[in-house]
């Protein structure tokens, strides 16, 4: 065979070999670009408990004036209140009121309607308190002048911490703590009422601590009932409250707020992209946390969108299990989703081993090329 004969010929076989090549890539990538295991984890139910600082928030009283007879609600809604008998102090952050357990109060009657709840509402009352009084005293309560409906978080003689809901004398929940809480330091309460299921649930929060919880059916009720509104005493001018309380906060969510459906979660390997999806049943935008190592902890949130609307996030060359929860606009979230990615790895000798075993010329291509 002459020169150019032998050039022609390494020339086909180049040619041949940038085919196989070719072939080669073709099949990988025509493979499915959609891999991954899903796993869905347990779905906890809203709690207002461990979400958004400012979820629902009705009105808020920091008692950071220092002096003067009003106490400023900072949520933006007004329901300012009337100090009656209350003394300026150093309290948990800034400045707080001191209750004397004898006069001392905070008059909010004009905003009881606003301030009440309906059965089906979710409620929270937090706030932070320190007493030493062996008497009992109300830190927060609503009424009808019956007075039912009725609603209160106080403490017992003898320092227990007692939450009570009634909206007829037939219908209520109460929960009285174990512990005592009138040991001279302060302490954080949180009462909160899950309205929106079929039998109501309230539960009672110390320090972070479930201290207790009750569960029933409860006569429906509903807002414009409630008809006084204090802070430090009870609504029939008793109970008054020994101590100190500090940041006062009380949020409201009208007809409960459930949180968006798990999320569907496919990976796309193709893009190297996760395709998620999740609606919510009160029609609040979405948006999704990722977990890259799927410890359960956000790492990065995506912007709010449309509920239902399918969402691509972009991985950013992270394998492996990935995890991945839906949050509304409100902070109630999904339970978590996850999506292990897989990487397709490719043995290049086995292929040409195969390649070479159902179509041997390619064999002789190859070593007349490398020879």
């Amino acid at each position: 065979m002459n020169t150019v004969g032998k050039i022609m010929k390494k020339n086909l076989c180049r040619v041949n070999l940038i085919i196989l090549i070719f072939l080669i890539f073709i099949g990988i990538n025509v493979l499915p670009s959609t891999i991954g295991n899903v796993n869905i984890q347990s779905n906890d139910y809203f709690s207002l408990n461990n979400k958004t600082e400012n979820l629902g928030l009705l009105s808020y009283w920091s008692f950071d004036e220092g002096n003067g007879n009003i106490a400023h609600d900072s949520s933006g809604h007004g329901f300012d209140g009337t100090i009656i008998d209350s003394v300026w102090i150093t309290g948990y952050s800034g400045y707080a009121l001191d209750f004397n357990g004898e006069s001392s109060h905070i008059n909010l009657d004009l905003y009881s309607k606003n301030l009440g709840f309906n059965k089906t509402d979710d409620y929270k009352i937090s706030t932070w308190i320190k007493s030493e009084s062996d008497e009992s005293g109300v830190i927060y309560m609503m009424t009808y002048s019956s007075p039912i409906p009725i609603f209160y978080i106080k403490i017992n003689s003898g320092g227990t911490l007692q939450m009570k809901i009634e909206s007829t004398d037939i219908c209520g929940l109460i929960i009285n703590s174990t512990n005592s809480y009138n040991d001279g330091s302060w302490h954080y309460i949180e009462g909160i009422y899950y309205g929106s299921e079929v039998n109501p649930l309230i539960e009672l929060y110390v320090d972070g601590e479930l201290v207790g919880s009750d569960l029933d059916w409860l006569c429906p009720m509903i807002s414009i009932q409630f008809k006084l509104a204090k802070i430090g005493m009870a609504t029939n001018e008793s109970e008054f409250f020994d101590g100190i309380i500090d940041e006062l906060k009380v949020y409201k969510i009208p007809g409960g707020n459930k949180p968006p459906t798990i999320p569907s979660c496919v990976y796309d390997k193709k893009n190297d992209e996760l395709m998620v999806n999740s609606t919510d049943t009160n029609g609040d935008k979405i948006r999704y946390g990722v977990s890259w190592n799927n410890d359960q902890n956000v790492d990065d949130w995506t912007e709010f969108y449309d509920s239902g609307a399918l969402v691509n996030i972009d991985c950013e060359g992270n394998k492996g299990p990935i995890g991945v929860i839906a949050e509304d606009i409100n902070g109630a979230q999904s339970g978590w989703v996850s999506v292990t990615s897989k990487a397709i790895s490719i043995n290049i000798p086995l292929i040409l081993e195969k390649l070479f075993h159902r179509f041997p010329f390619f064999e002789k291509i190859l070593n007349q090329i490398i020879l």
